[in-house]
């Protein structure tokens, strides 16, 4: 919608077609086959019959996607045709559309995102980092995240390699203004560009997780670029490195909160840039009801944390965590 206003009007954007094209996820998948980027074996379906045989082609355990969704809603492993009927039902609730993406299950690699812009044709990344997916499958059939560490502790030869890939999508997908927010999956074959966004991305990443690691200011610059205004390059050069964790909150049992403690002693530790209860939770409270989350948007609180490593950020990050006590009556 944005695309189209802004096109009609003779602004800065990136065109309706790429909008949808980088906003549906089968339309984005057969973009990217087509010029030949590297991505995960797929299958589209339309009906159960469908969805059963998509899964027989890829062989069990596959993951199934709304087209159109974001945040990890409705994503749902499928290691059983026992799940197929449940796992359609809910991508249902979060889709307008009858249609559904099977993709092979990936594993033994690392999961990345990438933030970048692109002004006057030239692609700047100002953000990378390496995605902790300690607890993926907390919660099957849903893929939850436990956020992002940086710097990247990929190699020099693999992230080389892994940004040709990236900037190969975004040109794939005709992102030739504004931002491009990437996914990607490394294994010993190599990258694999799991999504590509004509955005910037959630999660605090664009405008505080990069910011503290390395300095740069994507969003300033952006916002300078659609309004017509000359950006400041020199906010997209990274002045220092320094390490910077995101952790979030998962607590142990779910139900009615009896009391919340440790957010102060949290607050207080050298290096904890903030604790922040999710949207999901923004007036957490004793009484408040704390489900599985299903999704991304669903976690409970999350802490950032910065120092000189990223080996000590992720320590303070994971003592902070430690330190909070949700307690919780369980509903019957």
């Amino acid at each position: 919608t944005i695309a189209a206003v802004a096109e009609e009007l003779g602004l800065p954007a990136v065109g309706k077609e790429t909008a949808l094209v980088t906003t549906n996820k089968l339309k984005r998948y057969e973009k990217l086959k087509e010029c030949g980027v590297s991505i995960p074996e797929f299958r589209h379906a339309t009906n159960k019959e469908e969805v059963i045989s998509a899964i027989k082609e890829l062989n069990l355990p596959v993951v199934i996607k709304p087209v159109d969704s974001a945040g990890a809603r409705g994503v749902q492993k499928i290691s059983s045709m026992d799940q197929v009927d449940s796992a359609m039902m809910e991508i249902d609730k979060y889709s307008k559309e009858n249609s559904y993406l099977i993709e092979e299950f990936l594993t033994g690699g690392t999961e990345h995102s990438s933030e970048s812009i692109v002004l006057d044709g030239k692609i700047y990344t100002t953000g990378f980092s390496d995605r902790n997916y300690d607890k993926k499958e907390i919660h099957p059939p849903y893929f939850l995240e436990d956020g992002d560490t940086l710097p990247t502790s990929l190699s020099n030869e693999m992230y080389d390699k892994t940004m040709k890939e990236v900037e190969k999508a975004i040109k794939a997908l005709g992102i030739s203004f504004g931002p491009a927010k990437g996914d990607i999956f490394i294994n010993e074959d190599g990258p694999k560009i799991l999504e590509m966004a004509s955005r910037l991305s959630g999660d605090y990443f664009c405008w505080e997780t990069v910011p503290l690691h390395n300095g740069t200011d994507i969003l300033s610059v952006l916002l300078d670029a659609v309004v017509g205004e000359k950006p400041d390059l020199d906010l997209l050069k990274p002045k220092f490195n320094h390490g910077v964790a995101l952790r979030y909150l998962f607590p142990k049992r779910f139900g009615k909160v009896r009391s919340i403690s440790g957010l102060e002693k949290v607050k207080q530790m050298e290096g904890v840039h903030f604790f922040n209860w999710e949207p999901a939770y923004e007036n957490m409270d004793v009484g408040t009801e704390v489900k599985i989350p299903t999704s991304h948007g669903e976690r409970v609180g999350c802490v950032m944390t910065h120092a000189e490593t990223k080996e000590e950020a992720v320590s303070i990050a994971e003592k902070a965590i430690k330190s909070i006590n949700l307690e919780v009556e369980e509903l019957e």
